[in-house]
């Protein structure tokens, strides 16, 4: 379930919610991410959304400011989802650990990417609880790829994370809006790992 406390511009905040506030919320959120699930962002009508979650629309707006704020929510809850599906393993090479979390990573898009579309498309959003939850999507994905480059220690470790969450990024674009393929997305991912690989398996060796 999302945490982050909302409520500039509109929208209650989380903090403070009582449970059963927090049970309307969650059931709002799972019904935007079922619809998304089905049907492209354009094709979904927040009325449908408010029916499916047994909530009458103006209640929805009490606690989403706007469609793009609901579906930011949407989208931290489906990226907390993948999470918790994903299991790791400290037998593995720090390496294979990193291929297997940037794998994952592709792979979610590449099933559903009405969600990556989702993503680009609240960039351009001016609502401050979308720019808040946009920049938490980011900064917890980062923090997820940064896990498996630990051993390179801190900085060096949120620097690659962020080279490769960006080079996901550019890649996924190509291949959702511009006709790329998703195998390319993989090789040139792969690719950047490959230069990282000696100094990984060095890390992992020192004391």
């Amino acid at each position: 379930m999302v945490t982050q406390a909302q409520g500039a511009g509109g929208g209650l905040p989380l903090e403070g919610m009582p449970a059963w506030q927090r049970a309307r919320r969650q059931r709002i959120v799972d019904a935007a991410l079922a619809a998304l699930q089905r049907q492209e962002y354009e094709q979904i009508q927040i009325r449908d959304v408010a029916q499916v979650a047994d909530v009458a629309l103006g209640t929805l707006y009490r606690y989403f400011s706007s469609k793009e704020h609901l579906y930011a929510a949407v989208l931290q809850e489906w990226a907390a989802l993948g999470r918790a599906g994903t299991t790791r393993s400290r037998r593995r090479s720090a390496e294979a650990r990193v291929r297997a979390r940037m794998h994952g990573v592709i792979k979610a898009f590449e099933r559903q990417p009405q969600f990556y579309k989702v993503h680009m498309l609240l960039q351009s959003s001016s609502d401050p609880n979308v720019k808040a939850l946009r920049a938490e999507f980011a900064e917890s994905a980062q923090a997820m790829l940064a896990e498996d480059f630990a051993v390179l220690g801190a900085d060096r470790a949120d620097d690659a994370a962020t080279m490769l969450w960006s080079i996901i990024n550019t890649m996924l674009s190509q291949a959702i809006y511009h006709g790329g393929s998703m195998a390319e997305v993989y090789r040139i991912a792969d690719r950047f790992i490959d230069l990282l690989a000696p100094e990984l398996a060095e890390a992992a060796l020192a004391p």
